[in-house]
């Protein structure tokens, strides 16, 4: 077959074309640091990338998760120490109170005082962090505690504490009407699962409850609820029959003893619950910790699949610029002077 001047030409500038694609794809590969720029250039690679790539962002959520959390203990452990410190100023004030030589007045002032405890308890156990109660259990929207009238076994109106709606004393919604049998037990055992990267698993549609973290914080769960030969396990209600009881005009120490008796034994639910958050938050701290290893063995793993190692992407990049010149060189000799430069 002949070879004329015209396929020389053609397959030359062709072939030079394809040269200079390759340097400037080696080129974008020194820039970028990238092995590859579309999956079908690595197949296995891209495959790979994309599964680390997906493991991460489950790890960037599970980092904001930890963090959300984290801010909420923090705000319910605040919100509770406050609570324990207005059980030790109750405490100390009932002290003062049940001395047998205080008058009527100064156990007014006394009784007077722990309504301003209440209060600020009330406070407490109403807080907000940011948009969801901190004690509210599962609800978020729902006012936890509200005080409501109620019709009291001596057939006076008097103020008794609800959550939820439902009476914290007697398990009775507003109108005295049961809510639902052991209804108390179940709106103190409400749990919120939340995905810190534990492994979330499900038995069927049950969650496995070793697979999540449970962040809810139901506010009768410390605080008490129902009652017990009479009495009130409501720490709460408790402090409101200790101030009833030092305003009686026949005030006697063996009648307020037994509520005393039973805010001693309640009060330290709040201690162990303090102590729980306590736990909770280092244990959080560990899975912060995890889940920041995690995220640097990701990166370690995506930089092997996706970044190629500088040196030699400089030296394939020079090689081939090489090759580019040695080609541009090679021109001169291929292309051969045309029929105006014979004339010339």
């Amino acid at each position: 077959m002949r070879i004329t001047t015209s396929m020389m030409s053609s397959r030359y500038i062709r072939n030079l074309n394809k040269s200079a694609n390759e340097m400037n794809y080696l080129n974008e590969r020194v820039g970028t640091g990238r092995k590859f720029f579309k999956g079908s250039e690595d197949p296995i690679s891209a495959i790979k990338a994309y599964k680390l790539r997906r493991e991460y962002r489950k790890t960037e959520t599970y980092d904001s998760n930890i963090k959300d959390v984290n801010s909420f203990l923090t705000s319910a452990e605040t919100n509770m120490m406050e609570i324990g410190e207005s059980l030790k100023s109750t405490y100390e004030l009932y002290l003062r109170g049940i001395t047998g030589t205080m008058g009527a007045e100064e156990r007014e002032a006394i009784a007077k005082e722990l309504e301003n405890l209440q209060s600020s308890i009330l406070t407490s156990l109403n807080a907000k962090f940011e948009d969801r109660y901190v004690f509210g259990g599962t609800s978020k929207d729902v006012l936890p505690f509200t005080l409501h009238d109620v019709t009291l076994p001596d057939g006076t109106i008097g103020k008794q504490l609800f959550y939820k709606g439902v009476n914290v004393n007697t398990g009775l919604d507003k109108d005295g009407l049961p809510v639902g049998a052991d209804i108390l037990e179940k709106l103190a055992n409400e749990k919120a699962y939340v995905d810190l990267g534990l492994g979330m698993t499900f038995n069927g549609d049950d969650l496995n409850e070793d697979t999540a973290f449970n962040m809810s914080m139901s506010g009768i769960s410390f605080m008490g609820y129902g009652e017990t030969d009479g009495i009130s396990d409501n720490i709460y209600t408790l402090i409101g029959n200790i101030k009833d009881e030092l305003r009686r005009s026949d005030f006697s120490t063996d009648d307020i003893s037994p509520y005393l008796a039973r805010f001693e034994k309640q009060k330290n639910n709040v201690l162990v619950a303090v102590t729980d958050i306590g736990a909770k938050t280092n244990y959080l701290d560990f899975l912060e910790f995890r889940n920041e290893d995690n995220q640097l063995n990701l990166n370690a793993k995506l930089y092997e699949v996706e970044k190629v190692d500088p040196a030699e992407a400089i030296v394939d990049f020079k090689m081939q610029e090489y090759a580019y010149n040695a080609a541009l060189a090679m021109g001169n000799k291929i292309l051969q002077n045309s029929f105006i430069d014979f004339m010339k």
